[in-house]
């Protein structure tokens, strides 16, 4: 399937899943399939991937996982593109929370890292969300 996330053929990926893949496998030496589609800016795969159970808090350590990525991923797209802050997408990042991706601190210090405003609103707003959940405070 990693093929076709790359080409970004959504029709392929879609049969796949119909044909009953795993879509929280990890096609080696990739990573998982949500991280595929998050690098490569896929949305509407990710959302297919997430609509058949892939794993939205799944870590491959170090607390990086497919929120964190997504934060990353169109942080740096943006900055790559727009040598400055403000120009985010936040797609994915508001696919990934409105799907239940847990709001982690590594989650939080990639969106500092690349000041991304919009990333920890978003993410302000998930936390505040959550049953019992203290507000950031490290902003």
């Amino acid at each position: 399937m990693s093929e076709a996330i790359w080409a970004d053929d959504l029709a392929t990926v879609a049969a796949i899943i119909a044909a009953g893949a795993d879509v929280n496998a990890a096609d080696e030496p990739h990573w998982p399939l949500l991280f595929q589609a998050i690098e490569h800016q896929r949305t509407e795969i990710a959302r297919r991937l997430i609509a058949a159970g892939a794993d939205i808090n799944c870590d491959v350590g170090a607390g990086w996982t497919p929120l964190v990525h997504a934060i990353d991923i169109e942080s740096d797209a943006a900055w790559q593109a727009n040598h400055e802050a403000g120009h985010e997408s936040t797609e994915l990042t508001a696919l990934l929370l409105a799907a239940g991706a847990i709001p982690t601190e590594r989650a939080f210090e990639s969106a500092r890292a690349y000041n991304n405003r919009k990333a920890l609103s978003l993410l302000e707003g998930a936390r505040q969300a959550e049953p019992g959940a203290a507000p950031d405070t490290a902003g």
